[in-house]
């Protein structure tokens, strides 16, 4: 919805004086509508130009400004493709490098995946049926390629498109963002389990069972090594990264501390008299050391005496197996170590954690279900919620409950007989009662 028609205004020298050609300002105002906390608002935006010639050049342009508004067409660069521009988006976003590379990489498949449905198609072109029109198109295409998505992939891509015609928008090459008029494809319901206590239990039992096994088959090679007169200048010691690997769900199990905290987790971090554990980075698939995404991921979490025990002993053995590699334990040391007693690589944790769950019948656990069931287990035994948020590192306290917090049937029946004993009357109230009924 647009101000009236525009406003035609004469630009005048510092002094007073017209120029010569005259110069106008040309001035039209409208209303978009932006989301803000999840509401659309109305905005009022301004476009203006100055024009070199005569005041009816200037109503001209007013006219084919207003006319572009009402149409939803660009104000310049007219022939500018929507798959040229998303790449320069995208390029640009590596350049400023203001998110990390695995968000940067997967914003680069989605922009390959809308420029693919989208090419040769111009900017002022891209309408709401264009933008519905794709989003089918990429849905149908992947699926005749045998790798359906999701619609909350589809959603991923429908925010990533909205967000590179706002860059559009605000650099006046259109005047309304398409997607602003368009319904974003519904996310679907997560998936998330978690294990019941009796399983959390079965798994911790399968840690302790692997760990004894880790130990004796290194020790037997450690054994064989020493008789071969093998044990000098040696790069790695096979079989420690397995015992790395073993703490690391040993923790998470613990604490439900994410993979990437986990294998961040130095020895300056693990405060063993205590019995705390401090969260302060995290590994990236890209194996990088980072700092948590915000303020609520930099915690300190308690752990409970077995777990403390055991990652005492793991401490001690760690150090005499370092020696060997000329590696002096210190506060830098990785709790998790590879096999050369570096940072372990989050892509070898998960091809040991596949053999894992298939040798112990954990199916499709993923890691971070550890955390599902920290959440549900914890909850569900009567620990606050905000205890809980503070220990899993959320921002807020409604994303525990909401995406962590599962249903446990035994407390619903629990709860039912609660029910049942708040609203029983007493035993006498009950005899007079049937008093009353039999009268």
């Amino acid at each position: 919805m647009s101000y009236g028609e525009g406003s035609i205004t004469e630009k005048l020298k510092p002094n007073g004086k017209s120029y010569s050609p005259k110069r106008w300002r040309v001035c039209l105002s409208y209303v978009v509508q932006v989301e803000e906390d999840g509401q659309i608002k109305n905005k009022r935006k301004k476009v203006q130009r100055i024009v070199v010639g005569t005041k009816a050049e200037a109503k001209a342009l007013r006219d084919k400004l207003k006319q572009d508004y009402d149409g939803g067409l660009s104000l310049k660069d007219d022939q500018l493709t929507f798959d040229v521009y998303a790449n320069q988006w995208h390029d640009k976003r590596v350049l400023q490098a203001e998110v990390g590379k695995a968000r940067l990489d997967r914003e680069k498949s989605i922009v390959n995946d809308l420029a693919s449905v989208l090419s040769g198609i111009r900017l002022q072109d891209m309408t709401p049926q264009t933008v519905d029109a794709a989003m089918l198109a990429i849905k149908k295409r992947k699926q005749a390629e045998g790798h359906p998505i999701s619609n909350t992939t589809l959603n991923m891509g429908f925010k990533v498109l909205k967000q590179v015609l706002k860059n559009a928008v605000d650099y006046d090459l259109i005047l309304r963002n398409p997607c602003d008029r368009v319904k974003a494809p519904k996310i679907d319901a997560p998936e998330r389990k978690s294990l019941e206590a009796s399983e959390a239990a079965r798994l911790l039992g399968c840690v302790d069972r692997e760990e004894d096994e880790a130990w004796a088959k290194l020790e037997e090679k450690e054994a064989r090594q020493a008789q071969r007169g093998k044990n000098e200048n040696r790069k790695m010691i096979m079989g420690l990264n397995d015992l790395g690997f073993i703490q690391a769900v040993r923790i998470g199990l613990a604490t439900g501390m994410r993979r990437g905290e986990v294998f961040a987790l130095t020895w300056k971090y693990a405060d063993l008299d205590a019995g705390k554990l401090r969260v302060a980075a995290s590994l990236t698939v890209y194996d990088e050391v980072k700092a948590p995404k915000s303020r609520a991921g930099y915690r300190v979490i308690s752990i409970d005496a077995a777990t403390c025990e055991r990652l005492r002993d793991w401490k001690e053995r760690q150090a005499v197996e370092l020696k060997k590699l000329r590696i002096v334990q210190g506060p830098d040391t990785p709790v998790c170590c590879s096999a050369t007693g570096t940072i372990a690589k989050l892509a070898g944790f998960e091809r040991w954690w596949r053999a894992f769950r298939e040798r112990n019948d954990f199916g499709d656990l993923k890691f971070h279900e550890l955390c599902y069931t920290q959440a549900t287990q914890l909850l569900a035994n009567g620990i606050d919620v905000k205890t809980v948020q503070t220990r899993l590192g959320h921002s807020n306290a409604s994303l525990t409950l909401n995406q962590y917090a599962h249903a446990i049937p035994e407390n619903d029946e629990h709860a039912a007989a609660l029910v049942g004993q708040l609203y029983a009357l007493p035993e006498e109230e009950d005899y007079r009662e049937e008093e009353r009924a039999s009268a």
